[in-house]
């Protein structure tokens, strides 16, 4: 099942398998469709989507962000980086 992390005004939605961080909830699916069906890997093409991840250990509730100039993510990460971060469970 997907997670849903929120960070400020901003919504990303991550695998529940990998940990790997989107902008929409199509590509967290997509990713872990594929981690069910290809345990161990990652898709080259689904990594190149994603804007970072998110630490499923038990002891941590982290995210790491991609910076990446290309996608213009550099100011949005900046920004949200001050602020808290809410990470749960889509139903």
């Amino acid at each position: 099942m997907v997670y849903i992390v929120e960070v400020g005004d901003f919504k990303y939605y991550a695998c529940g398998i990998c940990g790997l961080l989107y902008e929409t909830e199509e590509l967290a699916v997509k990713c872990e469709e594929f981690c069910k069906s290809h345990p161990g890997m990652c898709s080259v093409e689904l990594v190149k989507q994603s804007v970072g991840y998110i630490d499923l250990s038990k002891d941590h509730q982290k995210v790491f962000f991609k910076v990446d100039p290309s996608r213009k993510l550099c100011c949005s990460v900046f920004k949200i980086c001050r602020t808290s971060v809410s990470i749960y469970r889509a139903c």
